[in-house]
């Protein structure tokens, strides 16, 4: 895969105007081949390949790259204690001239710590701020120009000319998302060899473009703001303990998403970041109508995120505090689509464990959509440092029993389990079984019978009691064999219904 050092090279070319752009496309296209083969090639090395870009142009660009990641650091740590409200611009102006005269061997950093602007701590912080936002923007460059190389036509035409100055960021008149200058090198700083710190003609230009980022409007680096390459935020919509979602446009095709970011500190936790991946397996594998659908996962080690089908509606929980309790056509007809989703998971060897309310979306036409696959079970893969043997994993209030024992041969049943509790509790307004404490739910669910619906509700059909009652019992034997046979008897109960006078 294409590595920044490819971008800083492309951009380099392109905004010096040291290669046109049909040159680029021809070394993308080598890239592309050698991808196809299996081996990896930079850019420089493509470009050396075609032979469409003097080798001692290639050589100086080379040189170049470390004085752009520098570049980018400085101005990234200037914009952040201006930002921050640790200096005034003037200050950083006076602390950078101070560098510039040293030619630049000690850093911004450093001095600004001599000086007392920034404590060791403050200044820990803030490098790692620093750290996390240029990486996080260098994830996303280096993703957009691996997309570039996927998707590169036989030729080039003009939209080509437009996608690769989108990709290396030189559109007439476009501000870099990032923190970049405009004109990276000169003519004479590319044409000089590299020195052990940066010459005097760099510094000149290293302090004007870093004065000039600390002196424009405060605007503070936030990862989150825009995490993901081609997406743009446009409101949280919540957060949980397996990260944020955002809602997002994904630029390229329109398309509204829920974008989930796990967070850097959890990304870091392989227990969490397996459970993060298994979602995004689990959500990618399964493509049907009442499944919330994956369209997109990807990221780094800085940060992992995973692009959801948007839904415009609620979940059952947030229907449910709103009503109390939910019709019972409608709540046997979400039962059905669901089923149907189980069925499908089934298939795919997909065991949800997580089945309730609050992980069921129904749009505004009354289409469910089962959604939250973070606790999946997949059964073609080793379940490896996620699911420890007799530990018990899901929600207690719908847990079924052999999960609640902490078993690990779960099937499709155990979410059958888990949906029959979910109707119980949509025709009723409560769950059968609470208590003290997660553990004493558990019990119940293990060793108590479910109430009969009636009793809690008597306006309840004997039909969908009758189906409650099979999606629940205790042995998973005496339950529905397949979402499909529960799907035959809800579509029965919910035409009885239908044909009723009352109904």
């Amino acid at each position: 895969m294409p590595s920044y050092a490819d971008v800083i090279t492309g951009r380099i070319l392109l905004r010096e105007k040291l290669a046109a752009p049909e040159a680029l496309f021809a070394a993308l296209h080598e890239m592309q081949e050698s991808l196809d083969r299996g081996a990896e090639m930079s850019l420089a090395e493509a470009l050396e390949r075609r032979a469409v870009v003097p080798a001692e142009t290639i050589a100086r660009v080379r040189d170049a790259t470390p004085k752009v990641q520098h570049l980018e650091s400085e101005k990234a740590l200037a914009r952040l204690v201006v930002d921050e409200g640790l200096a005034t611009a003037d200050k950083v102006r006076s602390v950078v001239e101070e560098s510039r005269q040293g030619g630049f061997k000690v850093g911004l950093g450093v001095l600004l710590q001599r000086q007392g602007v920034l404590t060791e701590e403050r200044a820990k912080a803030i490098f790692q701020t620093r750290q996390v936002a240029l990486a996080e923007a260098r994830v996303r460059r280096e993703a957009a120009l691996g997309e570039l190389i996927r998707t590169l036509p036989p030729r080039y035409t003009p939209e080509e000319k437009v996608r690769l100055a989108k990709v290396f960021e030189v559109e007439e008149g476009a501000r870099p998302t990032t923190i970049m200058p405009r004109t990276l090198l000169t003519e004479e700083a590319l044409q000089s060899p590299p020195p052990p710190s940066p010459s005097v003609s760099e510094s000149q230009s290293l302090t004007r473009q870093v004065l000039a980022s600390a002196s424009t409007e405060p605007r503070k680096i936030k990862p989150e703001e825009c995490p993901i390459y081609g997406y743009e935020i446009l409101a949280e919509l919540g957060k949980g303990a397996m990260g944020v979602v955002y809602k997002a446009r994904h630029i390229f095709t329109d398309r509204l998403t829920a974008l989930k970011i796990l967070p850097l500190k959890l990304a870091r936790d392989s227990h969490y970041l397996e459970r993060f991946k298994r979602e995004a397996i689990a959500a990618m594998r399964l493509q049907h109508d009442n499944v919330v659908r994956a369209y997109d996962f990807g990221g780094s080690e800085e940060y992992y995120y995973l692009a959801l089908e948007f839904v415009e509606g609620e979940t059952l929980e947030k229907r449910l505090e709103r009503e109390g309790r939910i019709q019972e056509s409608v709540a046997l007809d979400v039962t059905r689509q669901i089923a149907s989703a189980l069925d499908e998971a089934s298939r795919q060897e997909i065991v949800h464990r997580d089945v309730k309310p609050e992980n069921i979306m129904v749009t505004k036409d009354g289409v469910a959509k089962l959604c939250d696959f973070g606790i999946v079970k997949l059964l073609d893969r080793d379940e490896g440092a996620v699911t420890v043997a007799g530990t018990t994993v899901g929600t207690p209030f719908y847990i079924a029993p052999e999960q609640a024992r902490g078993e690990e041969d779960l099937d499709t049943r155990t979410d059958l389990y888990a949906l029959g509790i979910t109707l119980f509790h949509l025709v009723t307004g409560r769950v059968p079984f609470t208590g003290k404490s997660q553990g004493a739910i558990l019990v119940r669910h293990i060793l108590e019978e479910v109430p009969d619906v009636r009793s809690v509700a008597k306006d309840v059909s004997s039909e969908t009691a009758a189906i409650v009652k099979k999606l629940t019992r205790k042995k998973r034997d005496e339950r529905y064999e397949t979402p499909r046979a529960l799907i035959a008897d809800v579509e029965r109960a919910l035409a009885l219904l239908r044909a009723s006078p009352t109904a």
